[in-house]
């Protein structure tokens, strides 16, 4: 009989990196630990059963941060349930949000280090949840350090929450349709909202015309002054 273990770690590191009630226990660990074993899940469903995930989006763009995780350097530091200020409503309440400058220089790190062929598949794939401003412009972002809004300095973020919920859904998915995982008590035992129909969509906020949140590491801001926002970058 093959050996399932994989996927009891996913779930499990998914559920503390996740979960509010695990808040206290998060480190950058918590993060790097959650996306080892969605690496590795990736191969094992593959290898094992010739299912294969690689090419969704969200596993596209959390394998490019992993890789730069495992292989370059760390990530600075990563947020969870930040506050909003102003009015807004996201389509879900939790967040999980790491400096945007990490993530550029982990799509950066993927560009440079990948034949031509593959990465424009992959890069078409991840167009699908990242705006090509931010594809088209790497090195512009490379030098942004922080932005001013109504004259408080905040690091930009991105909020990759949405991958981990939605690969998350998909996996349940893909593993209650193979025999060898479709009975294991973890699979079992998920919520019923762990399917892909629950998924979070790419624009998943409702708000003002022109009064959309910035994300940053310590939340999102609705800034009061928009002709006072500055980007500060790197001096040269």
């Amino acid at each position: 009989m093959k050996n399932t273990k994989f996927i009891d770690r996913y779930f499990e590191s998914e559920k503390l990196l996740l979960n509010i009630e695990y808040t206290e226990q998060k480190t950058l660990n918590t993060l790097l630990t959650y996306l080892e074993n969605l690496h590795s899940v990736g191969d094992k469903l593959k290898d094992k059963y010739q299912c294969n995930i690689k090419n969704i989006p969200e596993f596209v763009i959390l394998r490019i941060i992993r890789n730069y995780f495992h292989h370059v350097d760390d990530i600075e530091d990563y947020s969870m349930f930040v506050e909003i200020e102003g009015w807004g409503i996201f389509e879900y309440n939790r967040h999980l949000i790491i400096p945007l400058k990490d993530f550029i220089k982990s799509l950066n790190n993927f560009i440079n280090h990948t034949n031509q062929k593959y990465r424009e598949q992959q890069i078409k794939l991840i167009t699908e949840y990242i705006d090509n401003d931010i594809i088209d412009n790497i090195e512009e972002y490379l030098k942004i350090n922080n932005i001013l809004i109504d004259g408080e300095e905040y690091t930009l973020g991105i909020d990759i929450f949405k991958y981990v919920y939605n690969i998350s859904n998909i996996i349940a998915d893909k593993c209650r349709n193979i025999n060898d995982l479709k009975d294991k008590e973890v699979i079992i035992n998920l919520e019923k909202t762990y399917s892909e129909c629950y998924n979070i969509p790419k624009r998943d906020f409702l708000g003002m015309p022109g009064n959309m949140p910035i994300t940053t590491t310590k939340g999102f801001v609705f800034p009061k002054n928009h002709s006072t926002i500055q980007l500060i970058k790197e001096s040269i």
